[in-house]
């Protein structure tokens, strides 16, 4: 997701001309292209806290579960903030709980 980000912020421009020179009309790609270059770069931002909490997690350091944690909620409201049509998924914020608390029972070892 990180480099899918930054790619996409990147050659974002390129993306829709693409799109309107291949004359696909595909309703997803743009619902998640209306949030604009600063949805993509919050993507990465967001996306690189968050593996560099996992890789904290990985060294049992403290520090990468308040990271992760703090990405990961910010991840599952980066879609509601930017793009006013996106449908809100429950079943994310369940999948991205459970790993929190799986983190969660193990932050007792950590450093």
């Amino acid at each position: 997701a990180v480099v899918a980000n930054l790619f996409i912020f990147f050659s974002y421009e390129k993306m829709l001309l693409l799109k309107d020179e291949i004359s696909i009309n595909i309703p997803e790609f743009e619902l998640i292209m209306s949030g604009g270059r600063r949805f993509f770069f919050a993507g990465f931002i967001l996306y690189s806290i968050s593996f560099y909490g996992v890789y904290s997690l990985y060294k049992l350091r403290r520090i990468g579960f308040h990271l992760y944690t703090v990405a990961q909620v910010f991840i599952l409201a980066l879609p509601v903030a930017f793009i006013p049509a996106y449908p809100f998924s429950i079943l994310s914020v369940l999948v991205t709980a459970g790993f929190i608390a799986g983190y969660a029972f193990y932050y007792n070892i950590m450093k």
